[in-house]
Protein backbone atom coordinates (compact mmCIF):
# COMPACT_ATOMS: atom_id res chain seq x y z
CA UNK A 1 0.00 0.00 0.00
CA UNK A 2 1.08 3.42 -0.13
CA UNK A 3 1.05 5.01 2.70
CA UNK A 4 -0.18 4.63 6.75
CA UNK A 5 -3.61 5.97 6.24
CA UNK A 6 -3.98 2.67 3.80
CA UNK A 7 -2.69 0.11 5.74
CA UNK A 8 -5.23 1.95 9.23
CA UNK A 9 -7.83 1.23 6.85
CA UNK A 10 -7.91 -1.96 4.71
CA UNK A 11 -5.51 -4.01 7.31
CA UNK A 12 -8.07 -4.69 9.52
CA UNK A 13 -11.49 -3.99 7.28
CA UNK A 14 -10.42 -7.01 5.28
CA UNK A 15 -9.23 -9.26 8.76
CA UNK A 16 -12.51 -8.36 9.93
CA UNK A 17 -14.43 -9.25 6.59
CA UNK A 18 -12.12 -12.25 5.43
CA UNK A 19 -11.53 -14.40 8.56
CA UNK A 20 -10.09 -17.25 6.93
CA UNK A 21 -7.07 -14.76 6.03
CA UNK A 22 -4.52 -12.68 8.42
CA UNK A 23 -3.61 -10.01 6.95
CA UNK A 24 -0.51 -7.51 7.22
CA UNK A 25 0.53 -4.46 5.45
CA UNK A 26 3.63 -2.68 3.95
CA UNK A 27 3.62 0.67 3.43
CA UNK A 28 5.40 1.41 0.43
CA UNK A 29 5.38 5.27 1.63
CA UNK A 30 5.02 6.33 -1.90
CA UNK A 31 3.58 5.82 -5.11
CA UNK A 32 5.79 2.64 -6.51
CA UNK A 33 4.17 3.30 -9.78
CA UNK A 34 6.06 6.52 -10.13
CA UNK A 35 9.29 5.80 -8.52
CA UNK A 36 11.77 5.70 -11.01
CA UNK A 37 11.01 9.46 -11.76
CA UNK A 38 11.70 9.70 -7.59
CA UNK A 39 14.74 7.51 -7.18
CA UNK A 40 16.46 10.14 -4.69
CA UNK A 41 12.99 10.19 -2.74
CA UNK A 42 12.15 6.36 -2.95
CA UNK A 43 15.75 5.30 -1.91
CA UNK A 44 15.21 8.14 1.49
CA UNK A 45 11.54 6.39 2.27
CA UNK A 46 12.72 2.40 1.42
CA UNK A 47 16.15 2.41 1.63
CA UNK A 48 16.91 0.92 -1.35
CA UNK A 49 16.69 2.12 -5.21
CA UNK A 50 13.42 1.71 -7.42
CA UNK A 51 14.08 -0.70 -10.29
CA UNK A 52 12.71 0.65 -14.18
CA UNK A 53 10.75 -3.03 -13.67
CA UNK A 54 7.77 -2.24 -11.37
CA UNK A 55 7.74 -5.87 -10.45
CA UNK A 56 11.15 -6.18 -9.28
CA UNK A 57 10.51 -3.12 -7.24
CA UNK A 58 7.00 -4.85 -5.56
CA UNK A 59 9.47 -7.98 -5.38
CA UNK A 60 12.21 -5.83 -2.67
CA UNK A 61 9.80 -4.23 -0.97
CA UNK A 62 8.57 -7.73 -0.21
CA UNK A 63 11.46 -8.89 1.01
CA UNK A 64 12.05 -5.86 3.07
CA UNK A 65 8.47 -7.07 4.58
CA UNK A 66 9.80 -10.39 5.15
CA UNK A 67 12.92 -9.46 6.63
CA UNK A 68 11.30 -6.46 9.21
CA UNK A 69 8.79 -9.08 10.38
CA UNK A 70 11.27 -12.31 10.33
CA UNK A 71 9.11 -14.21 7.77
CA UNK A 72 9.80 -16.40 4.67
CA UNK A 73 8.27 -16.65 1.40
CA UNK A 74 6.85 -20.01 1.89
CA UNK A 75 4.10 -18.33 4.85
CA UNK A 76 2.72 -16.05 2.46
CA UNK A 77 -0.76 -16.83 0.44
CA UNK A 78 -1.16 -14.05 -2.00
CA UNK A 79 0.49 -10.54 -2.71
CA UNK A 80 -1.94 -7.74 -3.29
CA UNK A 81 -0.98 -4.23 -4.14
CA UNK A 82 -3.06 -1.20 -3.47
CA UNK A 83 -2.40 1.84 -5.90
CA UNK A 84 -4.39 5.14 -6.36
CA UNK A 85 -5.45 6.19 -10.31
CA UNK A 86 -4.77 9.21 -9.98
CA UNK A 87 -6.37 10.28 -12.98
CA UNK A 88 -3.40 8.57 -14.79
CA UNK A 89 -5.41 7.36 -18.02
CA UNK A 90 -7.33 10.51 -18.65
CA UNK A 91 -5.90 12.31 -22.26
CA UNK A 92 -2.44 14.56 -21.25
CA UNK A 93 -4.78 17.58 -22.73
CA UNK A 94 -6.67 17.07 -19.20
CA UNK A 95 -3.54 18.27 -17.65
CA UNK A 96 -3.14 21.96 -16.64
CA UNK A 97 -0.54 24.24 -15.33
CA UNK A 98 -1.17 26.92 -12.64
CA UNK A 99 1.57 28.52 -11.80
CA UNK A 100 0.01 29.76 -8.10
CA UNK A 101 -1.14 25.94 -7.79
CA UNK A 102 -0.23 24.08 -4.34
CA UNK A 103 -0.17 20.64 -4.57
CA UNK A 104 -1.69 18.94 -7.59
CA UNK A 105 -5.75 19.39 -7.58
CA UNK A 106 -8.37 17.16 -9.54
CA UNK A 107 -11.80 17.44 -11.02
CA UNK A 108 -13.73 14.88 -12.39
CA UNK A 109 -12.70 16.44 -16.22
CA UNK A 110 -9.29 18.04 -15.46
CA UNK A 111 -6.08 18.27 -13.37
CA UNK A 112 -4.05 21.03 -12.48
CA UNK A 113 -0.74 21.48 -11.46
CA UNK A 114 2.29 23.60 -10.83
CA UNK A 115 4.62 21.24 -13.36
CA UNK A 116 2.67 20.23 -16.21
CA UNK A 117 5.37 18.74 -17.55
CA UNK A 118 6.68 16.71 -14.20
CA UNK A 119 3.29 15.41 -14.07
CA UNK A 120 3.03 14.25 -17.10
CA UNK A 121 6.26 12.48 -17.04
CA UNK A 122 5.17 10.28 -14.13
CA UNK A 123 1.80 9.34 -15.71
CA UNK A 124 3.41 8.26 -18.66
CA UNK A 125 5.44 6.00 -15.88
CA UNK A 126 2.35 5.52 -13.82
CA UNK A 127 0.79 3.68 -17.12
CA UNK A 128 3.14 1.88 -18.04
CA UNK A 129 3.97 0.43 -14.59
CA UNK A 130 0.17 -0.54 -14.29
CA UNK A 131 0.66 -2.46 -17.83
CA UNK A 132 3.79 -4.03 -16.81
CA UNK A 133 2.11 -4.99 -13.48
CA UNK A 134 -1.50 -6.33 -14.82
CA UNK A 135 0.79 -9.43 -16.54
CA UNK A 136 2.37 -10.61 -13.22
CA UNK A 137 0.49 -13.27 -12.18
CA UNK A 138 2.52 -14.12 -8.48
CA UNK A 139 6.03 -13.88 -7.38
CA UNK A 140 8.80 -16.55 -8.07
CA UNK A 141 11.29 -17.54 -5.16
CA UNK A 142 13.71 -20.41 -5.10
CA UNK A 143 13.37 -22.22 -1.30
CA UNK A 144 16.11 -25.15 -1.07
CA UNK A 145 15.26 -27.31 -4.20
CA UNK A 146 11.66 -26.39 -4.52
CA UNK A 147 10.28 -22.86 -5.91
CA UNK A 148 7.89 -21.62 -4.91
CA UNK A 149 4.96 -19.24 -7.03
CA UNK A 150 3.14 -16.30 -4.75
CA UNK A 151 0.10 -15.17 -6.38
CA UNK A 152 0.05 -11.33 -7.08
CA UNK A 153 -2.56 -8.68 -8.43
CA UNK A 154 -2.92 -5.29 -8.77
CA UNK A 155 -5.82 -3.34 -7.44
CA UNK A 156 -7.19 0.15 -7.23
CA UNK A 157 -8.71 3.12 -5.42
CA UNK A 158 -9.80 6.21 -7.64
CA UNK A 159 -7.63 9.13 -7.09
CA UNK A 160 -6.58 8.27 -3.73
CA UNK A 161 -8.22 6.34 -0.56
CA UNK A 162 -10.25 9.29 0.53
CA UNK A 163 -11.99 10.09 -2.24
CA UNK A 164 -13.26 6.61 -3.02
CA UNK A 165 -14.01 5.52 0.60
CA UNK A 166 -14.72 9.32 1.98
CA UNK A 167 -15.87 11.46 -1.86
CA UNK A 168 -13.10 13.68 -0.03
CA UNK A 169 -12.65 16.16 -3.63
CA UNK A 170 -9.84 18.15 -1.19
CA UNK A 171 -6.02 17.76 -0.26
CA UNK A 172 -5.91 16.27 2.95
CA UNK A 173 -2.81 16.38 4.95
CA UNK A 174 -1.23 13.16 6.69
CA UNK A 175 -2.90 13.71 9.78
CA UNK A 176 -6.67 14.24 8.70
CA UNK A 177 -5.89 10.77 6.18
CA UNK A 178 -4.62 8.91 9.20
CA UNK A 179 -7.55 10.01 11.88
CA UNK A 180 -10.14 9.59 8.82
CA UNK A 181 -9.19 6.21 8.09
CA UNK A 182 -8.79 5.00 11.74
CA UNK A 183 -12.57 6.20 12.70
CA UNK A 184 -14.04 4.54 8.94
CA UNK A 185 -11.78 1.08 9.86
CA UNK A 186 -13.19 1.16 13.30
CA UNK A 187 -16.72 1.30 11.93
CA UNK A 188 -15.66 -1.46 9.56
CA UNK A 189 -14.57 -3.98 12.33
CA UNK A 190 -17.58 -3.94 14.20
CA UNK A 191 -19.27 -4.21 10.86
CA UNK A 192 -18.08 -5.98 8.42
CA UNK A 193 -21.04 -6.33 6.28
CA UNK A 194 -20.80 -2.16 6.18
CA UNK A 195 -17.62 -2.51 4.56
CA UNK A 196 -18.52 -5.26 1.92
CA UNK A 197 -21.52 -3.23 1.16
CA UNK A 198 -18.88 -0.25 0.48
CA UNK A 199 -16.62 -2.42 -1.61
CA UNK A 200 -19.64 -3.44 -3.80
CA UNK A 201 -21.40 0.27 -4.06
CA UNK A 202 -17.89 1.22 -5.41
CA UNK A 203 -17.11 -1.41 -7.55
CA UNK A 204 -21.11 -0.41 -9.21
CA UNK A 205 -20.49 3.35 -9.21
CA UNK A 206 -17.32 2.24 -11.36
CA UNK A 207 -18.93 0.90 -14.29
CA UNK A 208 -20.32 -1.89 -12.82
CA UNK A 209 -17.62 -4.37 -14.13
CA UNK A 210 -18.82 -8.03 -14.09
CA UNK A 211 -14.88 -9.38 -13.28
CA UNK A 212 -11.49 -8.06 -11.91
CA UNK A 213 -10.32 -7.58 -15.49
CA UNK A 214 -13.32 -5.77 -17.09
CA UNK A 215 -12.21 -3.48 -13.96
CA UNK A 216 -9.05 -2.34 -14.87
CA UNK A 217 -10.46 -1.76 -18.72
CA UNK A 218 -13.30 0.36 -17.57
CA UNK A 219 -10.67 2.43 -15.26
CA UNK A 220 -8.54 3.07 -18.75
CA UNK A 221 -11.04 4.34 -20.38
CA UNK A 222 -12.30 8.78 -21.06
CA UNK A 223 -11.96 10.15 -17.61
CA UNK A 224 -13.34 6.98 -15.51
CA UNK A 225 -9.56 7.47 -13.64
CA UNK A 226 -11.08 10.50 -12.44
CA UNK A 227 -13.99 8.91 -10.81
CA UNK A 228 -14.90 7.69 -7.64
CA UNK A 229 -14.60 3.93 -7.54
CA UNK A 230 -12.65 1.07 -6.53
CA UNK A 231 -12.11 -2.38 -8.08
CA UNK A 232 -11.43 -3.98 -4.50
CA UNK A 233 -14.44 -6.05 -4.48
CA UNK A 234 -12.78 -8.61 -6.53
CA UNK A 235 -10.69 -8.88 -3.61
CA UNK A 236 -12.57 -11.63 -1.55
CA UNK A 237 -13.12 -13.79 -4.68
CA UNK A 238 -9.83 -13.88 -5.59
CA UNK A 239 -8.39 -14.97 -2.18
CA UNK A 240 -11.16 -17.87 -2.69
CA UNK A 241 -9.63 -18.59 -5.93
CA UNK A 242 -12.32 -16.84 -8.39
CA UNK A 243 -9.38 -15.36 -10.64
CA UNK A 244 -11.75 -13.61 -13.05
Amino acid sequence: MEGASDASLLVPAFSALVESRVFQGQEFHCDVLTAPNHREEFHRRNGFYPSDKPAQTVRELVECYLRDHDRTWNQLGHIIQICDLDGAFVSDDCVREDSSAEGTRYSTTDIVTKNRDALIADRTVNRNGVDALLNVDGFRKKMGRTELMVPYRLFYVSRNLEHAFRGRLDNLDERQKQSGAIRLADRFVRDPALFSKTLESLRRIHGDPATWADSWRYAMQDFHSLERGSNLAFVEPYLEGDLR
